[in-house]
């Protein structure tokens, strides 16, 4: 069952036009998240979007088969949103919450299904978000947000929501580029900020185990968390 293309006019598109605007909103995807991590570099770190191999390893812990509410933290222009939808049960949502306004309305524009929920908002405010909707518990929370770069009182107030209100049985992935990890080193001196994330985390799940994927630019390090 397909859910790429919403009922009505969008169905009638042809299929020749239809492909056309599917490689161009990928191809401008790419755009996009280049000129919008130029203007926010330190919390970005990269100017691509995530690899196959990085979302790989970020869906790799989640059971698509049970989970029906899945939240992704920081959407971008959808590399993991997409392979998130196409691994999707077909009555599971998912609520993407993203802070930049251009990447919101660039998913509003590229994905039509109604599974999506992209929402323009702080991580910050989950539990909030999660209230308006009915919803107690997710289970499973994708995030691509940058914690390294982020004041000491704003991740912890996100993470502890996340913990909060993932399901018993759900899963958190989150990742961090390799380059800031751990104790200060000579990536300091180039203005790069270090964060020992894996430990942060350990302070609100019960497990937490890390795997690293090289074949990604920056090369990452991918945190599984249940709690």
């Amino acid at each position: 069952m397909s859910f790429a293309v919403q009922a009505g006019k969008k169905s009638a598109e042809p299929r020749g036009n239809l492909h056309s605007r599917t490689r161009r909103l990928r191809l401008n995807s790419g755009g996009v998240f280049f000129v919008e991590s130029l203007k926010s570099f330190t919390s970005t770190a990269s100017i691509v979007p995530s690899s196959r191999f990085l979302t790989s390893a970020l869906l790799r812990p989640i059971n698509f088969d049970k989970a029906r509410v899945i939240i992704e933290l920081g959407i971008g222009t959808g590399a993991i949103t997409m392979e998130l939808l196409r691994r999707m049960r077909p009555d599971a949502t998912l609520y993407g919450i993203e802070i930049n306004p251009v990447f919101v309305s660039h998913m509003r524009e590229r994905v039509h299904d109604s599974r999506f929920v992209p929402i323009l908002a702080g991580a910050e405010r989950l539990g909030s978000i999660l209230k308006q909707r009915g919803i107690q518990r997710a289970h499973a929370i994708v995030s691509s947000l940058g914690l390294t770069s982020m004041v000491h009182d704003q991740r912890c107030s996100i993470v502890r929501q996340a913990a909060i209100h993932l399901d018993d049985q759900g899963v958190l992935t989150q990742y961090q580029y390799l380059h800031a990890k751990g104790q200060p080193n000579w990536s300091c001196a180039l203005g790069i900020k270090r964060f020992a994330e894996e430990f942060f985390l350990r302070q609100y799940f019960r497990e937490v185990v890390s795997e690293h994927v090289i074949w990604n630019l920056p090369p990452a390090a991918v945190y599984t968390c249940r709690p």
